[in-house]
């Protein structure tokens, strides 16, 4: 039987709105009244859940300005304008940004047997944006496809930090894949480097030692990594974990550098991995917008970029993966 897409929007999970979609390869659960977060995404011939979900914390309304770190239940939310919480022109930016916390718009913009689009929007609240994002799912792939506008409708510029934050379940078996990259260790949950910069994947211990950073510790090792890979020599982040993984290819253009948050038992006591594109660094937005880090949209002015996530099988260390997401291994 051919392989045909397939959408239901009549679901609920934990009392939110549960859009599922789905292909011979994947499948896809959208929770758009919670920032328009993926909530799960299994790769259907291995039966592997992708997504991190905290054990203790399940995904649920939070009040807007609410706490990110405590309301933190795992899967793909995004983040936007900032990630720590700062005043700009009198106005608080949240904890991680106003998206995360509010009811996203939602269509089904295109539904037939050989592609399925849900596209998703909502404006901002202390910024005058707007966003749309469509993801599509085509028969026969096991990637999705995602297209973004954002458009600032206010009077004056907007300076800005947009990252992607996909929660990864992880083993010790897990590799963590970046392409050539000039990494910055963030400041803090860097106890077990010894907080220099350093070229990926080859950093140094905190006594000196050589540490491979692809290699992911066991949750015993109680240890917490936070670092920002920069100066990509191309637009993807990858992890493959027991001959599977899940791999962003993006516009380095656009997001500049990818932050990796990852949690060894170290944090909490969770054990994922988030690999979070970027369109600047670092978390602080005033300290990236003083570095020339951040990201800028005049004002009037629409930003349009696209991302390709992508499910695979291999072992085999990635070389690239293209903007479509055909992947190269070395």
């Amino acid at each position: 039987m051919a392989d045909r897409v397939r959408i239901d929007e009549h679901w609920h999970y934990r009392n939110l709105r549960a859009l599922v979609v789905e292909n011979s390869h994947l499948r896809l659960v959208i929770l758009p009244e919670l920032g328009g977060k993926l909530w799960s995404l299994v790769y259907k011939p291995y039966d592997r859940e992708i997504f991190w979900h905290h054990p203790r914390v399940e995904p649920r309304p939070s009040p807007y300005g609410a706490t990110y770190d405590d309301a933190f239940s795992g899967g793909w939310d995004e983040l936007f304008p900032n990630d720590a919480t700062l005043t700009v022109n009198g106005d608080v930016y949240p904890d991680h940004g106003e998206w995360w916390t509010m009811p996203f718009g939602w269509e089904i913009s295109t539904r037939s047997e050989e592609e399925v689009t849900i596209h998703l929007w909502r404006t901002g609240v202390v910024t005058t944006t707007r966003v749309d994002r469509w993801i599509t799912l085509r028969a026969g792939e096991a990637r999705l496809h995602l297209r973004y506008r954002i458009h600032n409708d206010g009077p004056r510029p907007l300076d800005f930090l947009w990252k992607l934050h996909p929660a990864l379940a992880i083993a010790p078996s897990a590799r963590i894949e970046l392409p050539p990259s000039h990494v910055l260790p963030a400041g803090f949950f860097t106890e077990r480097l010894d907080g220099q910069p350093f070229a990926w994947p080859q950093a140094r211990g905190a006594s000196g030692e050589p540490v491979d950073m692809r290699a992911v510790p066991p949750p015993g090792s109680q240890a917490t990594d936070f670092y920002y890979a920069t100066k990509l020599q191309d637009g993807w982040c990858a992890l493959t974990d027991g001959g599977t993984g899940f791999g962003l290819a993006f516009d380095p253009a656009v997001f500049r550098s990818v932050w990796v948050f990852a949690a060894y038992g170290g944090w909490r006591g969770i054990y994922m991995t988030l690999l979070e594109p970027c369109t600047g660094y670092p978390y602080q937005l005033e300290e990236a917008v003083a570095q020339g880090t951040a990201t800028r949209l005049e004002a009037g002015a629409t930003m349009e970029t696209e991302v390709t996530a992508v499910l695979y099988a291999s072992t085999g260390a990635i070389q690239k993966i293209r903007r479509d997401g055909e992947i190269e291994y070395e």
